[in-house]
């Protein structure tokens, strides 16, 4: 379980970084399945052209990976995943979203200042999004920036842009969160945050798995949010087996 200060500063920060949280080994599992399916949907994408925010060779997000490899649905209910989105949501835990995010070395452009919730609405607003490094994060291949206790602003209106949602034009630069391999940081969904161009000479590789409380809903339909398994029952894991979408 988190520490108690821990809790303190994601309640004033919106943020906590966990060093070497999942070992080389771990991470190598992990990245190797995602590689293989990054490879495939930018593939789609150079067909297609440019998405909203996926641009071939550039960035690309590839979403509900949970569903695509039974080994990601079990990884995205682990322990430490339990622990960490118990401790600050309360007991009762689904996968609210997962994707990874591969910035290659051609992203020139910043990925622009947004709140998780700016993409969809969802009730209770408040969700937690755990930025995981499948390889080092650096300031050089663009690690994520965040302002610092911006989420107490609560939900900002976002502009549509043609490199995503865009909530915040001010000066204030934000602060680095550059990641080790196997570390991850876990913020509010509603924490300013962007990252930086990818200035090195390989891509920058992220998993970014989103949890919320149980019965979370799209404010708009009404319809409850059902992208991946439950993971916590009572503050208890409950993940069994893989879930296809159509039993989820």
């Amino acid at each position: 379980m988190l520490t108690q200060e821990q809790l303190q500063q994601y309640q004033e920060k919106g943020f906590i970084i966990f060093e070497n949280l999942f070992s080389n080994e771990e991470m190598d599992r992990v990245r190797t399945i995602i590689d293989g399916l990054d490879e495939e949907s930018e593939r789609r994408l150079s067909e297609a052209g440019q998405g909203f925010n996926n641009i071939p060779n550039q960035i690309n997000f590839t979403s509900g990976l949970n569903f695509m490899r039974p080994e990601l649905q079990q990884f995205t209910a682990d322990d430490r995943f339990v622990d960490i989105t118990t401790s600050i949501l309360g007991p009762d835990i689904r996968l609210y979203w997962d994707q990874s995010v591969y910035k290659r070395p051609e992203a020139k452009r910043d990925f622009p200042w947004h709140q998780d919730n700016g993409y969809a609405p969802i009730e209770p607003m408040h969700y937690v999004t755990c930025w995981l490094a499948l390889e080092d994060a650096t300031l050089e291949n663009g690690c994520i920036w965040i302002q610092e206790g911006s989420h107490h602003k609560g939900f900002v209106e976002h502009v549509k842009t043609d490199i995503g949602w865009l909530c915040y034009y001010g000066d204030v630069q934000g602060t680095p969160v550059p990641l080790k391999k196997g570390s991850m940081v876990v913020f509010h969904s509603l924490l300013f945050h962007r990252s930086t161009p990818n200035r090195s000479k390989d891509t920058r590789k992220a998993y970014v798995i989103q949890y919320s409380v149980e019965g979370s809903t799209d404010p708009k339909s009404g319809a409850e949010y059902k992208n991946g398994p439950i993971i916590s029952q009572n503050g208890k894991a409950v993940y069994e087996r893989f879930l296809s979408k159509e039993e989820v």
